[in-house]
């Protein structure tokens, strides 16, 4: 962490302890340092997407400025009005401590689920659970506007909404179907889901749907001039993906936006990351809502088709409460290399391992031949070729299968074994990077949504041509959802960087044939840590986070999955 990112983040806790010491007048040399740790606990935690925290199983990483932690920080709390009382920043249940503003956004929302649920006639009514999953989301849509699906990856959640939009418009082929994602990539996983699908039978009802990001559809309901074929308010039924990664102010725009008849399908994977700096309305859902009408709402996949190997099996085995099934596991690959899947390999030694460097090796120059076979072709840089699968299909296919065949995955963006310390290792550069200096067929990665250009943050590309003639490469659906590959320039496109490598975070909704992950580790524990049990531990994971982090990383593969640990 630089300098100037400390310097802001104290600046931050401060700025946020004067207001609460402004408005609750409490002795601040008596009592200021245990305020200011708990802002500081939340905040960090927040920083991962973890916006309430189980005061006792939860990993603290750094110093305290108080000892005590976490019983007499809550008394201090307490004692001097911090909590408990109406206008109290803080709120603690059960054990688990938020900031109020966190509590009163879900409160809202929730609110809003709970207007879309006939609660008296749902909760009377009888929905069998191992009905056909569709017709148990009808017998759902018969009382309530709302339902939440929820399972792992490879059970079919996909699948099952094309096949649910096909029944549904040919019972009315007049509805207005929106479908949606956080991100340009989990949107585009949609529209290829369907395209795949396409056939006589769904193509006449294609004008019926429309598939955006959740930000384009919210811009475009607010008049910023996007060209799609509804607003929010004109949709019968709205599908959104991947809610794992949809932040609570998005949702509660969403639901500001659509009509009160509107059917909302939400989809999603309990036990995947949260967005960061921001709260998860689906993970508090499945993991701290009780509320009886809501979970009458839900509709739940378990069984698996993409995957029943070791993938499988240690992705089922990070959530279970007996970590001995899981330690046991890992323990067996890491001494018997027999697995068909899975590799595990621990390290002592900060270097990036061997083998590693040469796959990546090896997977840039299988880039490099793929892309420069098709910068040859030199009509391909005139400005009038707007969508390169027309003209050159076959190589353009060839280079996003190459690219998607290999992901590297990192904890986060600095440090040890960190994406940012990958770039360096293989590039020589440290940021700013200096793109035009890198070999054709290097990935890049936006990190900025460009509405102008169709990119959304998180897009993955390739580096093409040389000198004078580099040129950005990337994949995306234009406005009529039809896919194009297109050459950008660069001076069109800031927040470009190189992507060897990609944090498990921006990783959500991607998958590849082939996972590599780089699991650092290398936080130093200290007294305010979560008790070590060592028998009972999860090797790779301390706390709830890191648990989501690694299943996250772990669900990427599809085929293959190398786990380097930094011991």
């Amino acid at each position: 962490m630089t300098k100037t990112t400390t310097d802001i983040e104290k600046f931050q806790y401060d700025h946020i302890f004067n207001l609460i010491l402004g408005i609750f007048k409490f002795s601040e040399k008596k009592y200021g340092n245990f305020v200011k740790d708990v802002i500081r606990i939340l905040l960090e935690f927040e920083k991962n997407g973890e916006t309430i925290i189980d005061v006792d199983n939860s990993l603290i990483i750094f110093e305290l400025l108080e000892d005590g932690w976490p019983n007499k920080h809550i008394d201090v709390l307490k004692n001097i009005g911090l909590i408990g009382s109406l206008h109290s920043p803080f709120v603690l249940v059960n054990r688990k401590l938020s900031l109020s503003k966190w509590s009163k956004k879900i409160e809202r929302v929730i609110n809003s689920f709970l207007k879309k649920i006939d609660t008296d006639n749902l909760m009377n009514s009888i929905i069998y659970k191992d009905d056909n999953k569709i017709d148990q989301i009808k017998n759902i849509f018969k009382y309530s506007n709302l339902v939440f699906l929820q399972g792992g990856p490879g059970t079919g959640k996909t699948t099952l909404i094309i096949k649910l939009i096909l029944e549904l418009l040919q019972i009315d082929n007049f509805l207005n179907i929106g479908l949606s994602a956080p991100t340009g990539k989990a949107t585009a996983r949609l529209k290829e889901a369907l395209n795949d699908k396409k056939n006589i039978s769904f193509s006449k009802f294609l004008d019926q749907i429309e598939f955006q990001t959740l930000h384009r559809w919210i811009l475009n309901s607010q008049n910023k001039s996007l060209k799609l074929k509804f607003k929010l308010k004109e949709l019968d039924i709205f599908i959104i993906d991947e809610m794992s990664m949809v932040n609570i102010d998005l949702i509660e725009s969403v639901l500001n936006l659509l009509a009160k008849d509107c059917k909302i399908i939400l989809v999603g994977d309990k036990n995947q990351l949260s967005p960061v700096n921001n709260c998860s309305i689906w993970n508090y859902l499945f993991e701290y809502s009780d509320n009886s009408s809501i979970k009458s709402c839900v509709v739940n996949l378990e069984k698996t088709y993409r995957n029943i190997g070791d993938i499988a099996l240690i992705s089922s085995l990070i959530f279970n409460n007996d970590f001995s099934l899981l330690n046991q596991k890992i323990k067996e690959l890491e001494k018997d290399n027999n697995s068909k899947e899975i590799t595990i390999s621990k390290s002592r030694e900060k270097d990036i391992p061997k083998d590693l460097l040469f796959s990546i090796t090896s997977h840039l120059k299988q880039l490099n031949i793929s892309t420069s076979n098709l910068s040859k072709k030199k009509y391909i840089f005139d400005e009038s070729i707007d969508n390169l699968l027309i003209n050159e299909k076959d190589l353009v296919d060839k280079i996003f299968l190459d690219l998607q065949s290999h992901l590297i995955l990192c904890e986060k963006n600095s440090g040890i074994w960190s994406v940012e310390y990958l770039n360096e290792i293989v590039f020589g550069q440290k940021k700013p990077y200096d793109l035009k200096t890198l070999k054709e067929g290097v990935p890049i990665m936006c990190t900025k949504n460009n509405n102008e250009l169709g990119l959304s943050n998180g897009d993955i590309g390739v580096l093409i041509g040389l000198k004078n003639k580099r040129k950005y490469l990337f994949r995306k659906f234009n406005d009529n959802n039809e896919e194009i590959v297109a050459l950008i320039d660069p001076s069109n496109l800031e927040n470009v960087v190189p992507a060897i490598a990609i944090t498990i975070h921006k990783s959500q909704g991607s998958e590849s044939e082939k996972v590599n992950i780089l699991w650092s580790q290398n936080y130093r524990r200290n007294q305010y840590a979560v008790k070590e049990k060592k028998d009972n531990q999860n090797i790779f994971c301390r706390d709830n986070f890191e648990r989501r982090l690694f299943y996250t990383a772990v669900t990427r593969a599809k085929k293959s999955l190398n786990i380097y640990y930094l011991n």
